[in-house]
């Protein structure tokens, strides 16, 4: 087997000439923690630091579809190290979409005054702001989606006076203010349609309250929440009554690969739904969508009297989706982890190999089923991060990684959440000379 030995140039090495290396049987502790993660050949370079802030060097070969790094590390003013045994990382051959768009925002209720939606380059740190919300008087801008991923194409909401639903096809763009069409209801999750031709949407009215005692520094609920359907050809918006009423709330909106389904969230709708906040539990449910309309009753995929579930996502017979002990918006419970249904057999199970002590939340699958991408906040219990794992398509996935920084103290020292990570099979690029000069006029 050809052995290609490559240098971690990635890291900044100390002159170790005179320091004394003991070999160990044991391997480094190191963060970001990539010791044994799967990644995909067009990843840029892990690099990473010892845990315990000791000096550290590097050197990298690779044999096969397999990286060994050779770790040695020492305190600072020591002429004694340790030469740690080498660690692998594996390459799949499975490519990566070579883009993820995601938001950058405070994680707090207030802190939106400084956010954007951005671009980041697998294969290299290039980070690009899509459109950052300076160019709309520092207003929200949110919920970003790609029709299967097609860079030239993207929507996203600006909330702020005379905002509504920016439209990116190619070269054009539009704004259309949903409140003006239709059950004149305002648009929250998206949900393109394969066809490119629909998009179905959430309406909520979300509220908030601030637990006066716990961890949990925010509870998000729904007032009440509907599905409504866009149809871009003729910029409609309609309705379909059990989606629509004021026995349930449904959010969350998600197609099938081939666009016949929607899949959704549903919870009974409660008289009181502040007091009675932590006893909604959310049912996974689908209907029938044939020629442009839903046809049929919904029926129930998945329920528990345990768990509430939120943000549904299908990939072949695949159903990736969060759930926490109850309510409707899971990105601040600790206990928010992901499941995954096969669908034909119905088999349900919580994904232990992601999973972690802290929440685990919105998730992405590639275009080819291959890899998901998800924010989690178990690096710090504050901020989401984006993190990697590779699925071999029997239900079974590898151990995640934390998306790859050139400096890796830049995943602690940005003060930003990654929200809402989409994969993108191109470059979105900027938007925001656009965006500012539409919202001039």
């Amino acid at each position: 087997m050809k052995r290609i030995a490559i240098a971690c140039v990635f890291l900044v090495a100390a002159a170790c000439g005179r320091v004394q290396f003991t070999p160990s049987d044991a391997l480094p502790e190191i963060f970001p923690d990539y010791i044994g993660v799967t990644i995909p050949e067009a990843m840029a370079d892990l690099s990473f630091e010892m845990a315990d802030g000791r000096e550290m060097t590097c050197s990298r070969e690779r044999v096969g579809d397999t990286l060994f790094y050779h770790v040695r590390a020492w305190k600072k003013g020591s002429r004694e190290g340790i030469a740690y045994a080498p660690f692998k990382v594996f390459i799949s051959g499975d490519d990566i979409p070579p883009y993820i768009a995601y938001r950058l925002i405070e994680p707090n209720y207030e802190g939106w005054r400084d956010m954007g939606i951005y671009s980041r380059e697998l294969s290299s740190y290039k980070e690009t702001a899509i459109v950052h919300n300076s160019a709309v008087d520092r207003g929200c801008v949110n919920c970003h989606t790609f029709p299967g991923g097609d860079p030239s194409q993207m929507m996203f909401h600006v909330r702020r006076p005379g905002g509504g639903t920016v439209f990116r096809s190619g070269d054009d763009l539009r704004l259309v203010d949903l409140t003006s069409v239709g059950p004149k209801r305002q648009g929250t999750y998206p949900a393109w349609h394969p066809s490119g031709r629909y998009i179905a949407f959430s309406s909520n009215s979300t509220q908030q309250s601030f637990p006066v005692s716990g961890s949990q520094p925010v509870e998000v609920y729904d007032h009440f929440s509907d599905i409504i359907l866009m149809d871009l050809q003729t910029d409609s918006v309609t309705t379909y009554e059990p989606m629509f009423n004021e026995q349930e709330m449904e959010t969350f909106p998600a197609w099938s690969p081939q666009g016949d389904i929607l899949y959704y969230c549903s919870a009974p709708q409660p008289e009181n739904v502040a007091a009675s906040r932590g006893d909604i539990r959310y049912a996974l449910k689908a209907v029938r969508f044939s020629e442009g309309q839903f046809v049929g009753e919904p029926w129930t995929v998945f329920a528990s009297d345990s768990l509430s579930v939120s943000f549904p996502r299908v990939y072949g017979k695949w159903l990736l989706f969060t759930a926490s002990a109850y309510g409707t918006f899971p990105i601040w419970h600790r206990e928010a982890d992901l499941w995954l249904m096969d669908m034909e057999s119905g088999e349900v199970r919580r994904l232990d190999e992601i999973n972690s002590p802290d929440t685990e939340s919105y998730h992405s699958w590639s275009g080819n089923g291959r890899w998901i991408v998800f924010s989690s906040r178990r690096i710090d219990g504050r901020y989401t991060r984006l993190f990697f794992s590779h699925f071999d398509g029997e239900g079974h996935f590898t151990k995640p990684f934390l998306l790859p920084q050139k400096n890796p103290q830049h995943n602690t020292l940005r003060l930003k959440s990654y929200n809402i990570p989409e994969f993108v099979e191109g470059d979105p690029g900027v938007l925001s000379k656009r965006v500012k000069t539409m919202f001039a006029r």
